[in-house]
């Protein structure tokens, strides 16, 4: 299975971090991918400074893949040096969405 969590509100990281932990449990297998693509506000979690950085960093597991939208960082200046060790940087959110789902992604957002 492959599957894309959106998350763009920085509110909705509780839920995001559970519907992540559900998914993780049921689908271990190799081939399966878990992609979580955060873009808007939601990216200033990601920073390592930040309270729920850790828990977002440990959430992750092998299977997951942490995209995280350039646009969406230069817009609020964060250093990408700031950023929790898991984070890829995509350079639009929204083109990642629409190419994974392309792709054939399973798409989620709490």
């Amino acid at each position: 299975m492959k599957i894309i969590i959106h998350i763009d509100e920085i509110e909705k990281w509780p839920m995001v971090l559970s519907n992540l932990a559900h998914l993780n449990e049921h689908y271990v297998n190799s081939d399966d991918v878990i992609e979580l693509l955060v873009n808007g506000p939601a990216v200033v979690a990601l920073q390592t400074t930040q309270t729920r950085s850790a828990s977002i960093q440990s959430a992750l597991q092998p299977q997951n893949q942490l995209a995280v939208c350039q646009n969406s960082l230069d817009q609020r200046q964060i250093n990408l040096g700031s950023l929790i060790s898991a984070a890829k940087i995509v350079p639009s959110g929204v083109v990642e969405l629409v190419e994974k789902q392309s792709a054939g992604y399973a798409y989620l957002r709490p």
